[in-house]
């Protein structure tokens, strides 16, 4: 087994302190207000701007999958910054790490010219982020529309405070070897059967589910919003004004993963993130994860006998329907920047369908999926039959603060882990009552309900 313990009171002091840290520092940038953009970042792109002897900045995060991480530092500087004459920083961080140093430099009021935002930020942080609908617009019409889920994290009442960059979309990897000998002939497509199936293969081969539960970015709320969607629960109704999560529909949610928990997972993905589950997939210590492409991208490359084993469904439904909640990234510019237009000629020159194509052949190959509609079909990269699943993310992924608009509540509420935090009780042994009680007072203390 993967020797991995669960959170004892150390790690979850720390989590709190450290969370503590990142409330305080984002309430001091909110509370100095709006910062005046010196210059017009609305501007279009395609209008006169120097570029040779600029500086740019540029915070992105380091990806599962190294081509991309190399497209940035090498190809993008060969083939945009060196050519314009541009000094082009590509300073790479991981995507939990991201949020304090967007907080620190917005506080500050200085730092990277264009930062890659996640989730809903663009509504935390709007007062601190320029205008950037012109560019905006032009993109989304280049490449076909925007999937609504981009539109909702990165326009803020009408205003866009970000360019969709993309999103990583999360699919079920499992061993089909594994399930055909445990009796299956296919992967569940209901969360119930998940259990059953889940439980068979657990028995037969010794290996469990392993899904994430820490506090982690990407696969802890990617599987447990769409769990808790699925079976009607959300944490506000439609309105974002009433809290919602005390129901009997989060109720039947809780009672369901308890029993897909302890039937087919181990108590040590209690403190797993988003690396954990890589490794041990690779490793084979577990027959099934949720998590972007990159663990079947490596495999390829890494263990092709694996890579040919694995199969990509995305999650199954539950008595709702089925829901997917891709991981949003989102670039932004801060209105400390004096001169935006560099750094907007960057934006439009990645977005771009001409540039971004390549970098989903060349980096990813479907693991970052394109914000807009011609990424699934013209822009599509790889020929793989097993990547088409990925095709329906961007149609299906909804957003924090679902079904409700987004707002900074909810954008709050997910950086706080509430909805994760509450399976994971569940998870270690609480009633559901018990958690529930409990995310309704995380949650009116988050909305101010």
């Amino acid at each position: 087994m993967l020797k991995r313990e669960i959170t004892t009171a150390t790690d979850r002091l720390f989590s709190r302190r450290r969370f503590i840290y990142y409330s305080a520092a984002l309430a001091a940038a909110v509370a100095c207000g709006p910062t005046p953009a010196t210059a017009s970042p609305s501007a279009s792109p395609s209008g006169p701007v120097q570029l040779k002897g600029t500086k740019v900045n540029l915070l992105h995060w380091t990806s599962f999958v190294p081509d991309e991480d190399k497209w940035f530092k090498e190809t993008l500087v060969n083939d945009w910054a060196k050519p314009n004459g541009v000094d082009l920083t590509v300073e790479l961080v991981s995507a939990n790490e991201a949020q304090p140093k967007i907080v620190a430099a917005l506080q500050a009021g200085g730092g990277p010219d264009v930062m890659l935002l996640q989730w809903t930020w663009s509504h935390l942080y709007a007062d601190k982020l320029s205008d950037v609908s012109a560019v905006a617009e032009k993109i989304g019409n280049d490449g076909g529309g925007y999937y609504d889920v981009m539109k909702q994290n990165a326009q803020v009442q009408g205003v866009w405070r970000a360019v969709p960059f993309g999103m990583t979309g999360n699919a079920l990897h499992y061993r089909e070897s594994l399930l055909k000998q445990a009796g299956a002939d296919k992967f569940p497509a209901t969360w119930s059967d998940l259990a059953k199936v889940g439980a068979d293969v657990k028995a037969k081969s010794k290996l469990f589910l392993g899904q994430a539960l820490g506090h982690s970015y990407g696969d802890p709320p990617t599987f447990s919003f769409p769990f808790l969607w699925s079976h009607g629960g959300s944490e506000t109704d439609e309105t974002g004004k009433k809290i919602a999560i005390n129901s009997a529909a989060t109720k039947d949610a809780l009672v369901a993963f308890k029993e897909l928990f302890s039937k087919a997972c181990d108590p040590q993905c209690l403190s797993w993130d988003d690396s954990s589950n890589n490794r041990a997939y690779a490793a084979k210590q577990i027959w099934a994860t949720l998590n972007g492409a990159s663990i079947y991208l490596s495999a390829v490359k890494a263990d092709p006998d694996l890579a040919n084993d694995t199969q990509l469904p995305l999650l199954p439904a539950g008595p709702k329907g089925q829901f997917v909640l891709g991981v949003p990234f989102q670039y932004a510019i801060p209105k400390y920047v004096k001169d935006p237009g560099p750094a907007l000629e960057l934006v439009s020159y990645i977005m771009s369908p001409k540039t971004y194509g390549p970098f989903m052949k060349v980096g990813g190959k479907g693991y970052t999926l394109a914000p807009y509609k011609k990424g699934e079909g013209e822009l599509w990269p790889s020929s793989d039959p097993k990547f088409d699943p990925f095709k329906k993310i961007g149609a299906l992924s909804k957003w924090y603060g679902y079904p409700a608009p987004p707002s900074p509540a909810a954008t709050e509420s997910g950086s706080k882990y509430i909805v994760v935090d509450m399976f994971a009780k569940v998870a270690q042994g609480e009633t559901p009552e018990s958690a529930m009680s409990w995310a309704e007072g995380e949650l009116k203390n988050v909305y101010k309900l």
